[in-house]
Formats: structure tokens, C-alpha cells, sequence
């Protein structure tokens, strides 16, 4: 196990291997576990964290809040409002000052006018920081999320759950959003050697650069990697449902809302998709959902629905990236 991670920054699971990765899940249920026996592990004692978030957040600021607190650490907020990037101040330069102060800063940043400047802000920020910088989410990936959903899917599948038919699947939602969460989850399964069903309608493949990783370390480990664009094919004895929205890496948002409207009922997972489903089968869902629009209320509030597990394991995964980055 590769344990040496110290240093390193957390933007993209393609820049981690099978083994780092399995460190990280490693640490995480050492957390979970410590936390269930109430035995403190304030491993970054006398840390900081900075948390910039130029997008609205829920689970991943209290979880970094808490994780940082829990490992002994403190974590701060910032808003671009209230930094003097209100003022113009450069993405390199406030890299450059933060890295005097803290261990780590933690980014949020995507929705920006064009697919993957988020990205290109984020690889700014890194450059001329000398601290680790965590991605929080941003218009290609929300790798914080996915350590947290791969924690969940192997509690609930158990030992071979890499060969569960797990389906990520596009989900219907007015709202245009990141793809960050079903590119995370191909780049980790990819690397994992997990099986992975990728669903979506025709308009919502994902981006090239994920689906050239992913494809090379299917080819190289031997595990299926399938793709349909038939949400009831994706569902047919599955053991975990794993659907939310995503926009279109090819066509402009207006264009984007217009043409996902034809696809509001089949994509909208609800207990018709479950009933092709194994018996004991699961639906995921990172939060905040979209409800009457990406899931009925019946699902997520129903025996399937494992969506508030998921939220409770960003809490260890991310304590682990902490913990193993900063320490």
C-alpha cells in the first residue's frame, strides 16, 4: 500500500493510482471506524484549512468544517466576495499569498461560461500555491464525492462488489449541471477494476479526455466498461441506480435545457426503473436532488434509496484526503 501522499494536490483522480486510491478508502473506513468508538485521531493538530468556495455548498463545506475539526485541525471560509479577488486580485497571486498561511485550500468553482474553465483556474491556482489544493468540485470532477460513493457502494455490495452491475446513469433536471460527479466515478471504477454501466441519452456523452482514460485501463484490467443510452437496458438487474443530471459537454447551456426536455418522464428514476432492478438493489444521488424533476419522492425517500449514507461518508473520505495530503 502507497501510503506517501503528502504534498500532493487532490484536483483529478487520473493523477492517482489503483493503489493510491485504495490508501485513501483504506484511511477512510479507519476514520469511520474511530469515529463509531468515539477514539479522537487529531492527526493535524495546529493545521489550517482554507475553503474557497465560489459556488453555494451544503455537505462539502460542513463535511471539510467538521473533518478538519475532527482531525484537530481548523478549517476557514472564503467566499470571492469577501477576498480581494472581488477586486480583481489574480488567481496566481492569491495562490501564491494563501500558501504562507495554510496547510491546504480546499476549491470549489464550476458553472462558468465555458466547459472547462473551471479546470484551467483551478490547475492556476496549484501552480502557484505551494500547499496542496483540493477540488471540491469543478466543471469536469468532484473526486471528493466519488472516494465517498465508492466507500458507500463497497458497505453495501461487500466483498465483490467490482462486480455488481453498477449503472451511472443521466438523470432529467431543469438545471444544466456539472458532469463532475459521473466523470469522477468512471475514472475511479476504471482504475479500481470495477464494472460500470454508463447511461445517458444521446447528447450526454461524457468528456473525451475521461473516456480515453477510463477506456485504457478497462483494456489493461480486464473489467467491462458498457454504455447505453436505454435508461430501462441500464436498470435491468442492477445493483445500484446511481443517477443525477448532467449537462452536455457539446452544446451551449439554452440549447442544452431545450433539448433534455424530451427525455423528463424515462429519465426521471423512480420505482418503475427499481422494479427491473434486483430485489435488493440500491439508488444513489450526491445531493441536493432535483426532486419531481431527477427522482420521485417515493425513491429517494424509500428502502432503496442510500443517499444520506453517501452524505455521511463524505465526512471519512474526506478526513482521509486531509489527513494523508496535509499531515
Amino acid at each position: 500500500m502507497k501510503t506517501n501522499l503528502r504534498g500532493r494536490d487532490f484536483i483529478t483522480l487520473m493523477d492517482y493510482s489503483k493503489e493510491e486510491i485504495e490508501t485513501i478508502l483504506a484511511v477512510a473506513f479507519s476514520f469511520k471506524m474511530q469515529n463509531a468508538i468515539g477514539q479522537p485521531h487529531e492527526v493535524l493538530k495546529g493545521k489550517s484549512l482554507g475553503m474557497l468556495f465560489a459556488q453555494p455548498s451544503t455537505r462539502t463545506r460542513i463535511s471539510f468544517e467538521t473533518g478538519m475539526t475532527e482531525l484537530g485541525g481548523h478549517a476557514q471560509y472564503y467566499t470571492e466576495e469577501n477576498m480581494q479577488r472581488k477586486n480583481k486580485e489574480t488567481w496566481e497571486d492569491t495562490g501564491l499569498v494563501v500558501s504562507r498561511y495554510l496547510h491546504g485550500l480546499m476549491v470549489r468553482l464550476y458553472d462558468l461560461e465555458k466547459y472547462g474553465m473551471a479546470r484551467d483556474i483551478m490547475n492556476q491556482i496549484a501552480r502557484s500555491a505551494s500547499i496542496p489544493v483540493i477540488n471540491g468540485l469543478d466543471d469536469k470532477e468532484h473526486p471528493c464525492q466519488c472516494m465517498g460513493d465508492i466507500m458507500t457502494i463497497q458497505e453495501k455490495l461487500g466483498e465483490n462488489w467490482k462486480r455488481g452491475k453498477i449503472v451511472m446513469s443521466w438523470a432529467y433536471a431543469d438545471r444544466v449541471k456539472s458532469p463532475g460527479v459521473p466523470q469522477a466515478m468512471l475514472i475511479a471504477c476504471s482504475l479500481l477494476g470495477a464494472d460500470l454501466t454508463l447511461a445517458y441519452p444521446e447528447g450526454y456523452e461524457l468528456d473525451e479526455e475521461y473516456m480515453a482514460f477510463a477506456e485504457k485501463n478497462y483494456a489493461d484490467n480486464g473489467a467491462k466498461l458498457s454504455i447505453t443510452n436505454d435508461i430501462y437496458e441500464a436498470a435491468a438487474d442492477a445493483d445500484v441506480i446511481y443517477a443525477k443530471s448532467w449537462g452536455s459537454c457539446s452544446m451551449p447551456k439554452e440549447r442544452d435545457r431545450e433539448y433534455r426536455a424530451q427525455f423528463r418522464e424515462d429519465w426521471r428514476i423512480s420505482d418503475k426503473h427499481f422494479d427491473l432492478a434486483k430485489k435488493k438493489s440500491c439508488y444513489m444521488h450526491p445531493l441536493p436532488a432535483s426532486r419531481g424533476e431527477e427522482v420521485t419522492d417515493a425513491l429517494i425517500d424509500g428502502p432503496h434509496s442510500i443517499v444520506y449514507d453517501q452524505a455521511e461518508n463524505r465526512l471519512h473520505a474526506q478526513k482521509a484526503v486531509l489527513a494523508l495530503l496535509l499531515n
